[in-house]
């Protein structure tokens, strides 16, 4: 009986990363808003030169992208505490039911990391190959778009209650038309 106590409270282990995450999007939200005050006013100031849009677009999006990675750090947060420790008292589209949904936050900012990390190479006005950069950057969001299309269908058949029994019945969640044809077949 103490053994099961002892691994019950070891739960509470998932306090260290939950306060790290907290700290950590404060400190975005923080350096986003110290970023975007300095930019406003060297435009205000007229230290910028407004010729170069590229330039204020990739300022502005960089400032959005920090506040964006702050605010997945702060739900995968919560989404920790309440898949270990309890659950809070949020609204249904900030509630997190399993490790599923926070991994599909992560993807989902991989992606917007590596596409805000593209556009600002686009803007840059330095010579380089746009090709190779693209398809460097296009490689793994595809690769991460397809994982989250599996693991949501995935996770849309386990709630409708059907077992999925092979990887051959995981690569036909993924592309049903494949599966279809191949039932035909048979």
């Amino acid at each position: 009986m103490k053994i099961v106590k002892f691994i019950a409270g070891m739960r509470f282990f998932v306090l260290i990363p939950v306060i790290g995450l907290v700290i950590a999007a404060c400190a975005l939200f923080i350096q986003g808003g110290i970023d975007l005050v300095h930019f406003l006013g060297k435009m205000v100031a007229g230290l910028v030169d407004l010729e170069t849009e590229g330039f204020i677009i990739v300022e502005i999006v960089e400032t959005v992208h920090l506040f964006l990675v702050g605010t997945v750090l702060f739900l995968t947060s919560f989404g920790l505490y309440q898949l270990f420790i309890q659950p809070l008292p949020l609204p249904e589209w900030l509630r997190t039911n399993d490790l599923a949904d926070l991994e599909l936050n992560l993807v989902g900012l991989t992606v917007v990391v590596l596409g805000v990390n593209f556009l600002s190479v686009i803007f840059e006005l330095k010579e380089t190959n746009l090709a190779v950069y693209g398809i460097g950057y296009a490689l793994p969001i595809a690769a991460l778009a397809y994982f989250m299309k599996v693991r949501s269908q995935i996770n849309k058949k386990s709630r409708e209650g059907e077992q999925l029994t092979s990887i051959g019945d995981i690569v036909c969640v993924a592309s049903e038309s494949k599966c279809l044809s191949n039932e035909k077949k048979d």
